[in-house]
C-alpha cells in the first residue's frame, strides 16, 4: 500500500482547515442572526408591555372619569330625595332669579339718576344762559337810560327836558406842557372818598412832569376799573379837567395829547377860563 506523499497530505491539510474556518464563519453568521432574532422578540415583546400599561392608564382614567360622574350624580340624587327638597332647590333659583331682577332695577335707577343729572345740568346751562341775556338786557337798559359812557362819579342835576341828568364829578385835574404833562389830584367828592382810597390814585406822582408813556402806566389802571364793572354794576368812565399849557406853535401836540391819550381812557373836560390849580415843574 503506498503512502501519501509530503505534497497530497499538505494539500489535504490546507482544505482542511479552509473548511474548517468556513464551518466556523458558518457558525457565527447563524448565532448573530439569532441575536438579531432574539432582539426583534424582545423589543416585539416590550412595545408589547408599553401598549398594555398605556391601556391599563386609560381604563383607569376612564375608571376614575366614571366614579367623578357617578359621584356628581350621587350628589344630584341626594339633592332630589324628597319633594320638600325639590321645593327648597325651585326657591334658591327664585331668589336667584329676584336677586338678577332687583340688581337690573338698580341699574336702571342709576342710569335714570345719570339721566337726571344730565337733564339738570342741561337746565343749570339754560338758566344761566337766560340769566346772562337778562343781565346784558338790564345793562343795555341801563345804558340806554343813562347815555353811552356813563360818569363813575356824578351827582344828579335837572335837565332842560324837565328831567334828570348825571353830571360828572371830575377825578383828577391834567395839564398839557409841549414835552410832558403834569396831574393835580382835587379833593375826592365826599360820597365817593372811600372809593377812591380803594383805587389806585396814591400811586400816581402829582405835580411831576410825566412823559405820555408814564401818564398811559399811571391812569390806565383806574380807567380799566370803571370799564371793567368793578366800580359799578355797569361800565362807566372816570372824568377829567384839562388844560391847554402848550406854546403855540405846538397845538398837534396839545391834540394828540388831548384827543387820542387822554380821552383813550377818560371823559376830558377842556377848562377855559379857571386858572390851573397845580404847580408848574420850573
Amino acid at each position: 500500500m503506498d503512502r501519501p506523499s509530503v505534497a497530497q497530505s499538505d494539500a489535504d491539510y490546507r482544505r482542511g482547515t479552509v473548511l474548517g474556518l468556513t464551518v466556523a464563519e458558518v457558525f457565527i453568521l447563524l448565532l448573530f442572526l439569532l441575536l438579531l432574532a432574539l432582539l426583534v422578540l424582545v423589543r416585539d415583546w416590550q412595545a408589547e408591555r408599553e401598549r398594555e400599561a398605556r391601556e391599563r392608564e386609560q381604563m383607569n382614567d376612564q375608571l376614575e372619569e366614571m366614579q367623578k360622574e357617578q359621584d356628581k350624580w350621587e350628589g344630584v340624587k341626594e339633592e332630589f330625595k324628597t319633594p320638600d327638597e325639590i321645593r327648597t332647590l325651585f326657591q334658591r333659583k327664585d331668589e336667584e332669579i329676584d336677586k338678577l331682577r332687583q340688581e337690573k332695577r338698580d341699574l336702571q335707577e342709576i342710569l335714570e339718576s345719570d339721566e337726571t343729572k344730565k337733564q339738570a345740568a342741561e337746565h343749570a346751562k339754560a338758566r344761566r344762559e337766560a340769566e346772562t341775556k337778562l343781565e346784558e338786557t338790564q345793562r343795555k337798559l341801563l345804558v340806554e337810560r343813562k347815555g353811552e359812557n356813563p360818569p363813575c362819579w356824578y351827582r344828579v342835576v335837572p335837565d332842560d327836558k324837565r328831567g334828570t341828568r348825571e353830571k360828572p364829578l371830575y377825578a383828577l385835574d391834567v395839564a398839557v406842557f409841549d414835552n410832558y404833562m403834569v396831574v393835580h389830584r382835587p379833593d375826592p367828592p365826599s360820597s365817593y372818598a372811600a372809593e377812591a382810597d380803594s383805587l389806585p390814585f396814591g400811586d400816581i406822582p402829582y405835580g411831576k412832569p410825566l412823559t405820555d408813556a408814564q401818564i398811559v402806566r399811571h391812569l390806565q389802571p383806574i380807567s380799566d376799573a370803571g370799564r371793567d364793572e368793578d366800580v359799578r354794576s355797569y361800565a362807566c368812565i372816570f372824568w377829567l379837567r384839562v388844560w391847554d399849557k402848550t406854546s403855540p406853535d405846538a397845538k398837534e401836540r396839545w391834540k394828540q395829547a388831548h384827543d387820542v391819550i387822554l380821552e383813550g381812557m377818560f371823559g376830558a373836560y377842556t377848562v377855559r377860563q379857571d386858572p390851573w390849580p397845580g404847580t408848574e415843574p420850573g
